[in-house]
């Protein structure tokens, strides 16, 4: 359900009309019309009075559903496997006007479709059937963080000194940023920067599930599990040390 739907809904719900709401907002019904079928997007400001005039909290009205999840997964696994969604319609067999609704949110895929999907971009089934908060990705993160704390992408870029486009990028998964950076930003939200690179239980779930089958079985090897031990008694400046390399890393990898 869009945020414009929801809003509308509670209105209704309230005893609410249109222009009664509008008139306590303070705003043109056909501004809040256009709110509410999707053309037109609330600021911050405009969409914390909304939610105190229909007395539902700002967090419910930009939270996904079940459907936007599941559409979130797909376009994040498939983007992170580096396929158009021509390519996935090939591989999967599924026509690219079904991927293109599937990950909009406009329709949601069947059990077959589920399983196509899973074969095409190698990962288990479980990453599209378990419906937690989809928030596997540093960029989902920080995505929410913002919003919860009220802030547009330019009133964070202003805070911590990064441009709104490389905060763009690193809320749609676009790019990784350095750990300066990072730090930069995790500041500006007053968290500390691990709250933005350590997932919760149930990020890392998803996070495994969403693994290649080779990565897993690379991670079982006894050899990748002392490297991963011995990361955790890093301190901060090697910490960066190895974050800027695989930054690097994943810049150069074409050249190998």
């Amino acid at each position: 359900m869009s945020l414009g739907q929801k809003i509308r809904d509670f209105r209704k719900e309230r005893g609410i009309t249109l222009s009664k709401l509008a008139e306590q907002l303070n705003i043109s019904p056909s501004y809040l019309s256009a709110v509410e079928r999707g053309i037109r997007k609330p600021s911050i400001p405009m969409l914390k009075r909304i939610s105190e005039a229909l007395n539902v909290s700002v967090t419910y009205l930009l939270s996904e559903t079940e459907d936007e999840a599941t559409a979130e997964k797909l376009r994040f696994i498939r983007e992170s496997r580096g396929l158009s969604i021509e390519d996935l319609a090939e591989i999967s067999e599924i026509p690219v006007g079904s991927l293109e609704k599937f990950e909009k949110g406009q329709a949601v895929p069947d059990l077959e479709d589920l399983k196509k999907l899973s074969e095409a971009l190698n990962v288990n089934l479980r990453y599209f059937l378990e419906q937690s908060d989809y928030t596997n990705s540093l960029g989902y993160r920080l995505k929410k963080l913002r919003l919860k704390q009220g802030l547009t992408i330019t009133a964070l870029a202003d805070r911590s000194g990064v441009s709104p486009g490389l905060l763009s990028q690193i809320e749609n998964g676009q790019t990784t940023p350095l750990l300066e950076t990072l730090e930069r930003i995790a500041k500006s939200l007053n968290v500390h920067v691990s709250y933005l690179l350590i997932p919760h239980q149930s990020d890392v779930e998803d996070l495994l599930s969403s693994l290649n089958p080779d990565v897993l079985e690379t991670l079982g090897d006894p050899k990748a599990q002392t490297i991963l031990r011995a990361v955790r008694d890093f301190d901060s400046n090697e910490l960066k040390y190895v974050l800027n390399f695989v930054q690097f890393f994943k810049q150069n990898r074409h050249l190998l």
